[in-house]
């Protein structure tokens, strides 16, 4: 799991509006120093100057990161004025650059430069140096990329990121640990690129967002080196949480190139979504990541496809809660998800029900698991979570590929209860419902749980019977489906297409379905 770009962002998100400040022009300086020092990062100015109320600082560069994958900032000037009732006024260069560099999975060094055009940019600070407050105003911010170094080859890479109309604020209150809560609204996003991969292949988009809304939170302990070891920065007491609400996004792309076969092949797609908002959480007592969508639908055509495919949903959400820190404690977990009004264009259901014999109606799923378990690895520790060291083959052993699973990193997971609160299935006019609850014995593990597991369908026997009708179903393995049924599911009353399973988990690993023994 890597959560590197968290302090990377959030350094971007400093350069652009400085941490720490005071009333004085030198203390803005100074603590901005001190704030990114303590993300990991150096700072360093090539000249100061003072003028009356006025500090110039030139070419002032900051890098950090892990030897892997950095990141550095080149800013030609940044002039801080005293503004005479305690606050301080901060404009940086209309234009700074910068690169991201480091190795890829398979060892080959790469460099991605960028530039950040900010021009109009002001940043007004105010209060005490223990706490302090940053009003900023961006009209614009423009991010652009134009090449990737990957290894001695370089490759056009033209991509743009527009941000319009930013303002919000930074608070910051100065201890340990020191905390910061940021506020920001942005008016219209936009972004391009027309991308050349190395076989020619080409990858045009573009699209838009209309406006977005980022809040949050962090506490960052003194002396925790959070790009180093994130795992003790959690212990030291780091926490964060924000959360991002984005209006209506418009995307659409074209691509062009070969397949596999050198075959020419090319297509075009758009996606048409009416908002979404992202949440997360991070400390020791766990993380969590929230995600809900609007309304969206999707397009594609492609020269490979016979067919265009598209689909479109209501709304959608995602919810994982997880723990991070070993202890020999149960503790909770929860995992949930959601897809509201799925529904998928003709020309998919026409390859398999051109007729129209099965119900179109929009489908949904919803699924809430929650339960408890075991963290015997801190999951951001990375030398419990690495796979073990591979021995070397004694005499006389066979030199293979070893065992894959002993091979496996680590499984820093142990359930101990699960219960299954809400799954429903809605789809082809049948409908699936099932709740219940399970838990590993005394002394045993979910491999053979105890529990019970309660489940109703309704419309299943005429769905497969429409699917049998249609060949969906081979004959000869009909008799056999229903049979299954018949062996897990049982009439709720007599007439009507409603049916019911009890499954009982007991101790000892046997397994009873409808008061009947199957393990």
């Amino acid at each position: 799991m890597n959560l590197r770009l968290t302090s990377s962002a959030l350094a971007l998100a400093a350069m652009t509006a400085p941490a720490l400040a005071d009333v004085t022009s030198e203390q803005v300086w100074q603590s901005w120093v001190d704030y990114y020092q303590s993300l990991g990062y150096s700072v360093t100015e090539g000249k100061r100057d003072k003028a009356g109320d006025t500090l110039t600082l030139s070419d002032v560069a900051i890098s950090g990161g892990m030897p892997e994958s950095q990141v550095s900032f080149s800013i030609p000037q940044v002039t801080l004025s005293d503004s005479g009732d305690g606050k301080v006024r901060t404009v940086f260069a209309d234009q700074m650059t910068g690169e991201a560099h480091g190795t890829d999975p398979e060892g080959q060094s790469y460099s991605l430069p960028f530039t950040v055009d900010m021009p109009g940019n002001v940043i007004v600070t105010s209060g005490a140096p223990e706490d302090m407050t940053h009003d900023f105003d961006y009209p614009a911010m423009d991010f652009t990329l134009t090449t990737i170094k990957s290894g001695d080859k370089e490759t056009p890479l033209p991509i743009k990121v527009g941000v319009a109309d930013s303002t919000g604020t930074f608070h910051i209150v100065a201890g340990s640990p020191a905390k910061y809560d940021y506020a920001m609204k942005s008016g219209r996003i936009t972004f391009s690129g027309d991308v050349t991969a190395e076989e020619s292949d080409k990858v045009k988009f573009e699209g838009s967002i209309d406006g977005a809304e980022t809040t949050g939170e962090m506490a960052v302990p003194g002396g925790a080196k959070i790009e180093e070891d994130m795992n003790a920065a959690l212990k030291a007491g780091l926490a964060m949480n924000g959360v991002l609400k984005a209006g209506a996004l418009v995307a659409s792309f074209d691509f062009a190139g070969t397949d596999e076969e050198g075959q020419a092949t090319s297509g075009a797609g758009k996606y048409d979504g009416k908002g979404f908002e992202l949440s997360y959480a991070l400390s020791q007592d766990g993380m969590s990541y929230q995600a809900g969508s609007d309304a969206g639908s999707f397009e594609l055509t492609s020269s490979d496809l016979a067919f265009p495919i598209n689909y479109a949903i209501e709304s959608g959400s995602f919810d994982m809660q997880l723990p991070v820190m070993q202890s020999d404690e149960a503790q909770p977990f929860k995992f949930a998800y959601s897809l509201a009004g799925l529904t998928l264009g003709d020309a998919i259901w026409n390859l398999f029900d051109a007729e129209g014999q099965l119900p179109r109606d929009p489908a949904s799923l919803d699924l809430d698991v929650t339960g408890t378990m075991k963290v015997l690895k801190d999951i951001f520790d990375p030398a419990a979570m690495a796979p073990p060291a591979e021995e070397p083959a004694e005499d006389g052993e066979a030199d293979g590929t070893g065992d894959m699973e002993a091979d496996a990193a680590p499984q820093p997971f142990e359930p101990l209860e699960v219960a299954i609160n809400q799954f429903a299935l809605n789809a082809l006019g049948a409908k699936v419902n099932a709740e219940g609850a399970l838990q590993a014995p005394e002394g045993g593990d979910m491999t053979a749980p105890v529990g019970e597991i309660h489940a109703t369908y309704e419309g299943v026997n005429a769905l497969i019977d429409k699917l049998g009708a249609m060949g969906l179903i081979p004959e000869d393995q009909l008799m056999g489906v229903r049979m299954m049924m018949a062996m897990f599911a049982k009439p709720v009353a007599e007439g009507e297409d409603k049916l019911e399973t009890r499954l009982e988990f007991k101790e000892g690993g046997s397994i009873f379905a409808n008061g009947q023994q199957i393990k």
